[in-house]
C-alpha cells in the first residue's frame, strides 16, 4: 500500500477530538526536541567548549590563523557570561600567542601585560601560565642578567607558583634563580617540589647539596639524574642535545672528566654539531683545573691540555694553562713552548692565544708586550667580546694610551652587548680619564652590582668621578667603601 492511500486512508477515518487532544503532546514533544537541540549544540557552554578544542588542536598544529579566531569567538561568549569567567584569562593569553605567531607582537604585547601583570597585587585576569611564559622569555632570552632582570623574573615566577602551586617548571626555575644566588634554602625548597615532574631538578639539588658541604647528598641526588638523564637519552629517536648535556654535566659534578668528555663525544659523532666540540674542551679545561689543585705533575697536565685543544683550539683555560706552562722549566715545560710556537706558525690560534699570551705579559707586568699581543689578538678575533675590552684597556692604560681608539673598540663592543658588565665598567674608566665624569658615574654604577669581587676598584673610580663633579659627599662615600672592611665592618652609604 502506498505512503499516499495510507495518508488518505488516516484523513478519512480520522476521529476530530482525538486530533485536538494530541496537539498538546506533538508541540510538547516540539518543544523537548528543540530544548534538546540547544541544550546539546547551541547553548553557551557547548559551543565555547567546541571553540576552545579548535584553538586547542590549531595551535598545536601551528594554524594560528583558526587558532586566533576560534580565540577570538572564545572570548565573546567568556565576556558575555559569568560562569566562564575563570577561562578568560586563558583565551586571552592564547590570543596573544597566536598574535606573536602571525607576526602581531605588539598587539599581543599588550594582552601579555593584561594576564600577565607585573605588579604582584591581585588582578581579576593574572594567569599562571602567563607569568611563566613572561619569566622564561627574560631569563632564557636576555643575554646579560641584571639585577633589575632578575628580579622580574623572579617576581613573575613567584606569581606563577603561588597561584598554581602544582606548576613544576616555575618552582624549577624559582630553584634555578635561587641557586644562582646561592639562596641554598629557597633553592631546595622549590625544587623539592619540581622534583617529582622534572628531571633536570635532581641535577639541581645536587648542585644545592654541594654548595651546603652535604656530599652524601649531592652523590645521591647526582645519581638520581645520572639514571634520568641515561633514560631519556636511551629512549629518544635522535639526538637529544639538552639530555646528553644533563648527563655530561653529573660526571663533571662526580669529577669523572673521561666520562664526561666520551659522553659528549658519541653525540659529536651522532650528530655532527659543533657545540659538543666546545663543550669537550670545556671539560678538559675543567679537568686541568683540577689537576692543578691537586698538583698533578706537569706532563699530567700537559697531556690535558694538548686532548682538549685538538677539539677546541680557542679555549681560554686550556691556552692560558699551556702559555704558564711554556715558561716553566723542564721536559713539559719545553713541549709546551713548542706546541704554543707552532700554534703561532699555523696562525691556528684565531685570536685567542694571543689574548692569553697578552693576559701572560700583564702577569709580568711587561705592558708593552700586553698592548702588542692584545692587538694582534683583536685583529684575529674582534668578535670575542674578552679579547675587544682587554685591547680597548690595554689602548686607554698602557704606556701610550689612545683614548680615542680605545672608545671605539669598547663602543663598538657594547653595540654587540649592550649590558656586558666589564664592557661598562672600561667604558666608565675611559670616560673618567677623558674627564667625562657624568657618563663615567653612569658607566660604573651599571658596572658594580655586576662585578662581585672588583667593588673596591670601581668605588675607588667613582670617587675620582664624582670629585670631578664637585660632589664631595659622594665622593666621600665611595672612598670609605673602597677601604679593606675589618670582619663585621660595614659602612653605610
Amino acid at each position: 500500500m502506498s505512503v499516499k492511500k495510507s495518508m488518505s486512508g488516516w484523513w478519512e477515518s480520522r476521529h476530530i477530538p482525538w486530533l485536538l487532544w494530541g496537539i498538546p503532546a506533538l508541540l510538547s514533544l516540539l518543544m523537548f526536541l528543540a530544548l534538546y537541540i540547544y541544550r546539546t549544540e547551541w547553548n553557551p557552554l557547548t559551543v565555547h567548549d567546541r571553540y576552545a578544542a579548535v584553538k586547542k588542536t590549531a595551535m598545536a598544529q601551528g594554524d594560528y590563523r583558526t587558532a586566533r579566531i576560534a580565540c577570538e569567538r572564545a572570548l565573546e561568549i567568556t565576556r558575555a557570561d559569568a560562569y566562564f569567567k575563570a577561562r578568560y584569562p586563558e583565551h586571552l593569553f592564547d590570543l596573544a600567542i597566536c598574535l606573536i605567531n602571525l607576526g602581531r607582537p605588539l598587539d599581543a604585547r599588550h594582552l601579555i601585560n593584561t594576564v600577565a601583570p607585573f605588579d604582584t597585587a591581585e588582578s581579576a585576569y593574572s594567569y599562571p601560565p602567563a607569568h611563566l611564559y613572561m619569566a622564561k622569555l627574560k631569563w632564557l632570552e636576555t643575554k646579560e642578567r641584571t639585577p633589575e632582570l632578575i628580579a622580574q623574573v623572579e617576581r613573575h615566577l613567584l606569581r606563577a607558583a603561588t597561584d598554581e602551586p602544582d606548576m613544576a617548571e616555575a618552582h624549577q626555575m624559582l630553584g634555578e634563580l635561587y641557586l644562582s644566588r646561592k639562596d641554598w634554602e629557597k633553592a631546595k625548597r622549590h625544587l623539592l617540589k619540581a622534583a617529582d615532574q622534572r628531571g633536570d631538578a635532581y641535577l639541581l639539588l645536587a648542585l644545592v647539596s654541594q654548595g651546603t658541604n652535604d656530599p652524601e647528598g649531592m652523590r645521591q641526588w647526582n645519581g638520581r639524574a645520572q639514571q634520568y638523564y641515561q633514560q631519556r637519552l636511551g629512549a629518544a629517536p635522535k639526538e637529544d642535545t639538552r639530555m646528553r648535556m644533563g648527563l655530561a654535566r653529573t660526571y663533571l659534578l662526580a669529577e669523572e672528566y673521561e666520562k664526561a668528555a666520551d659522553t659528549f663525544l658519541v653525540g659529536y659523532k651522532r650528530s655532527g654539531d659543533p657545540v659538543y666540540t666546545g663543550a669537550i674542551g670545556a671539560v678538559y679545561g675543567n679537568w686541568v683545573e683540577a689537576l692543578k689543585r691537586k698538583k698533578a705533575p706537569a706532563g699530567e697536565v700537559l697531556k690535558r691540555i694538548s686532548q682538549g685543544l685538538t677539539f677546541d683550539n680557542r679555549n681560554e683555560i686550556l691556552l692560558m694553562e699551556l702559555v704558564r706552562l711554556s715558561k716553566q722549566s723542564g721536559e713539559a715545560g719545553e713541549e709546551a713552548s713548542k706546541a704554543v710556537q707552532s700554534m703561532l706558525a699555523a696562525g691556528s690560534s684565531n685570536g685567542m692565544l694571543h689574548f692569553v699570551l697578552g693576559v701572560a705579559s700583564l702577569e709580568k707586568n711587561d705592558e708593552a708586550g700586553a698592548a702588542a699581543q692584545f692587538d694582534l689578538a683583536f685583529k684575529e678575533s674582534p668578535e670575542l667580546p674578552q679579547i675587544a675590552n682587554n685591547f680597548a684597556m690595554a689602548l686607554a692604560f698602557g704606556a701610550e694610551p689612545d683614548l680615542k681608539r680605545a672608545m671605539t673598540v669598547i663602543e663598538q663592543l657594547l653595540v654587540r652587548y649592550p649590558n656586558l658588565p666589564a664592557a661598562l665598567d672600561t667604558r666608565g674608566r675611559i670616560h673618567l680619564k677623558l674627564g667625562d665624569f657624568s657618563a663615567a658615574v653612569v658607566d660604573l654604577n651599571a658596572a658594580l652590582p655586576q662585578l662581585p669581587g672588583y667593588e673596591r676598584s670601581i668605588h675607588t673610580a667613582l670617587a675620582e668621578a664624582y670629585d670631578g663633579l664637585k660632589l664631595s659627599e659622594l665622593a666621600k662615600q665611595h672612598r670609605e667603601l673602597a677601604k679593606p672592611q675589618t670582619p663585621g665592618a660595614a659602612v653605610v652609604p
